[in-house]
């Protein structure tokens, strides 16, 4: 009886090593495929507007109170949650003169959690997603701010979950903001 005990016991020891070693192959390669965060800024960043539209990162702007986070199904793997009423994402845009479309990449959990607010050098504009949310990234094309600029100049671009008269929503992602040059 031994004799046929051992043989048993020691294929299922090898089987559990071959499991525990490939369970950790699997694991090393899921933490491979995540792409290291974005840094943390602490400067106020300013670009360029170039060719016919430009799309920047909400986890690349200068943050306060948002939380970066990990989503395979951000555009750059990460995305930005606006996590409380004190939050802000901000960048400064030199702009050429011309006419354009803002909108912005949204995931929201519900109608409960997707307001929010997006200031053009102050001018707020109420931004929010389909209606109810899909729960799941799309842009806020219900929404889109439409501005003019009759020379070049710099625009400060801030999101916040409240405007100074109105009350926003938090709790929702936010992926990235585009310009589209519509002249």
């Amino acid at each position: 009886m031994k004799k046929q005990i051992l043989p048993i016991f020691a294929a299922i020891l090898a089987f559990i090593s071959c499991s525990s070693t490939k369970n950790e192959a699997l694991n090393e390669n899921i933490e491979e495929e995540i792409p290291p965060s974005p840094p943390v800024l602490t400067e106020l960043p300013v670009i360029n507007y170039s060719g016919r539209g430009i799309r920047y990162e909400v986890e690349s702007m200068l943050l306060h109170n948002f939380i970066v986070m990990y989503d395979p199904a951000a555009s750059k793997k990460y995305c930005a949650r606006l996590n409380d009423e004190a939050a802000s994402a901000s960048l400064k845009i030199k702009f050429p003169a011309g006419t354009y479309e803002c909108m912005l990449c949204e995931k929201a959990p519900d109608g409960d959690h997707s307001a929010f607010y997006l200031s053009l050098d102050g001018i707020s504009y109420r931004i929010y997603p389909s209606d109810p949310p899909l729960g799941s990234w799309e842009l806020t094309s219900r929404v889109p701010v439409y501005f003019t600029i009759e020379e070049p100049r710099t625009i400060l671009v801030e999101i916040t979950a409240n405007s100074k008269n109105r009350l926003g929503h938090t709790g929702m992602s936010l992926d990235y903001i585009q310009f589209v040059k519509r002249d």
